[in-house]
């Protein structure tokens, strides 16, 4: 082979060995310009968002004032329509206006605002933000401002109804206190979200006034909660006059929400104009340094020829010996890789199998005790309740005929009532527990259904435990079963309630100073949570592992079928029951129910 031809193949390998070695560049180069540009582009999203959110906030406040007008409101729809026609939601913009030119309730308008500024948050990608400081600001000014506004108006809007009123009795005061209470979660969550965002940001200071004007309306509503809860019984006219002439300026508290709300709305609409900026940078220096690149393997390829070509005679002669050891070495390598494939591929398809075969034997093992335990339960409900049906009419006939003539037997009497009571409790567990049939659901908003069931029940609980709620759903329905469900949460909260005070007949083991019970809604991953926390005793290791197995409990007064009831009736919702908790640290017991379910239902 002459000199001419060897260098011409050594120089088209060089060329393909470049070739080989640029295609990944090229292509890495390629993927980051994307990257670039999509950041760009959503970039561009966010700041198109938060300028369609101020436009609708600035709307919600106006209505709050009670300044807005029809004129200044479809000026104000017409000039956000730039920005959602960007961010995809123009017909969603026009089904608002509709809806809001269609009623006269303010807090109905100043609800569908809220909601579409939630749209707008996240079809903008604003609260996906991947920035610490723009996402916390994000997630103030979208979804903890907007609830707030809502919150204050409400609380407002039924604080003057109370005044307006002939009379006010303490039912309406634990009302109002209840609302007034949601009100400052709310304010304290944002303040809290402020302070985060302040954490994380190069100018601390930018967010003070903002934070100061956040303590003013946390304040306001501490001093009310202290007035009300200080108030003598009777005295509930004069404690609502107060709060009115004192603490709940409507006029003022709009004045500073809508101060917060512009101080951070132009924090992020700064963060997200930098961030836009440094993006394009970045882009452009990248494409330069790729061109350089490009330039510098030019140079390198053309010296390595040269070099080759130099150095030619001497890798022919070691060419031949060469390609013979490679051509050894890589059958040998091959058979190696093969044999250690195939035992390898042995070993993880006989230890997926043998898990197989385990999970599968202790399943059906597990499904047939179930089956015998439910018959059980069904067959020993069924006959227990009908004798005791019987006992619970002779006793109300003997009460009735013994009622006034004061022949002692009153407390024996309401012994009986009290154990009649008890094993219709335990009939209904056992009966929850054995029942396989499909739940009754239906669509319905989850949060109000159970703020309902609490104020229904608060008179069950007892009088030490402090019941609080934090209920995040925003009016979404769900696809339930209202009867089940709610025996499910009342056996919870009872457990709970045992667990740190006892049942009025024996008392707890271990006596908790404040008893609190936080029951609290949210919506993640397409799952509605229902949680239900304590900060009791909580349970040990060995505790937690048995908890769901039917039969077991701790108490000496119970049937240990409550969490396996309430477990099943979870799964038959199409969700699951989760539990944590240590000992001394209290316990968290969450229901999860599918939110798909209920979307299409509704949409159907």
């Amino acid at each position: 082979m002459s000199k001419a031809i060897a260098s011409r193949i050594a120089g088209l390998r060089l060329a393909a060995i470049m070739v080989i070695l640029l295609v990944p560049i090229v292509l890495l180069s390629v993927l980051t310009v994307r990257n670039l540009q999509q950041d760009i582009r959503i970039a561009q999203l966010e700041i198109k968002g938060n300028q369609l959110a101020r436009q609708i906030m600035a709307m919600a406040i106006e209505i709050a004032e009670q300044t807005a007008t029809a004129e200044s409101l479809q000026s104000a729809f017409a000039g956000a329509e730039a920005s959602a026609q960007d961010l995809g939601l123009a017909e969603a913009l026009a089904a608002l206006q509709q809806q809001i030119g269609k009623t006269d309730s303010e807090a109905v308008k100043l609800r569908l605002l809220s909601e579409f500024v939630l749209d707008v948050g996240a079809r903008s990608h604003l609260l996906f933000d991947g920035q610490a400081e723009s996402r916390f600001l994000a997630l103030a000014n979208i979804e903890e401002l907007p609830p707030l506004l809502v919150k204050f108006h409400a609380f407002h809007s039924y604080l003057q109804d109370a005044i307006s009123s002939n009379g006010v009795d303490a039912t309406e005061v634990k009302l109002l206190t209840y609302r007034l209470g949601t009100l400052g979660e709310t304010v304290e969550r944002a303040r809290h979200t402020l302070n985060a965002a302040q954490l994380n940001s190069a100018d601390a200071a930018a967010y003070d006034e903002a934070l100061k004007l956040a303590d003013k309306i946390g304040n306001g509503v501490s001093v009310t909660m202290d007035v009300l809860a200080t108030s003598a019984p009777g005295s509930e006219w004069l404690t609502l006059s107060m709060i009115a002439r004192q603490n709940i300026d409507a006029e003022a508290k709009y004045k500073s929400e809508r101060a917060v709300w512009e101080t951070t709305t132009r924090l992020l609409d700064g963060v997200l104009k930098t961030r836009l900026s440094d993006l394009k940078q970045s882009l452009l220096g990248l494409i330069g340094i790729a061109l350089a690149c490009v330039v510098v393997a030019a140079l390198a390829a053309l010296g390595m020829f040269h070099s080759t070509l130099r150095r030619l005679d001497l890798v022919e002669a070691e060419k031949k010996r060469a390609d013979a050891a490679r051509i050894e070495a890589e059958e040998m390598g091959a058979r190696l890789v093969t044999i250690n494939d195939d035992i390898s591929a042995l070993n993880r398809n006989l230890s997926n199998n043998m898990q197989k075969l385990k999970a599968a034997q202790d399943e059906l093992l597990n499904r047939g005790r179930m089956e015998q335990l439910g018959q059980l339960t069904a067959t020993v409900a069924h006959e227990i309740r009908n004798p005791l049906g019987a006992v619970r009419t002779s006793a109300f006939l003997i009460g009735r005929k013994v009622a006034g003539k004061n022949l002692g037997i009153e407390s024996q009497l309401e012994r009986i009532n009290k154990g009649i009571g008890r094993c219709d409790s335990i009939i209904t567990q056992l009966l929850d527990f054995s029942r396989t049939k499909e739940v009754d659901t239906k669509p319905s908003d989850l949060d109000g259904w159970l703020e309902t069931v609490l104020l229904e029940d608060v008179e069950q609980f007892p009088a030490s435990v402090r019941i609080e709620c934090l209920l995040g759903l925003g009016g979404q329905d769900v696809n339930f079963d209202q009867q089940r469900l709610r025996r499910a949460i009342g056996n919870l909260i009872s457990n709970s309630c045992e667990a740190m005070v006892g049942n009025g007949q024996q008392p707890a083991a271990h006596a908790v100073t404040d008893p609190t019970i936080r029951i609290a809604t949210s919506v993640e991953a397409g799952m509605v949570h229902i949680s239900i926390a304590d900060n009791g005793p909580g349970m040990s290791a060995e505790v937690l592992g048995r908890i769901r197995e039917p039969l077991f409990t701790t108490k000496n007064f119970g049937t240990g079928l409550g969490v396996p009831a309430v477990e099943q009736i979870a799964r038959q919702h199409g969700g699951e029951l989760h539990i944590t908790s240590a000992q001394g640290q209290g316990a968290n017991f969450t229901i999860t129910l599918p939110l798909e379910a209920g979307k299409q239902k509704e949409a159907a």
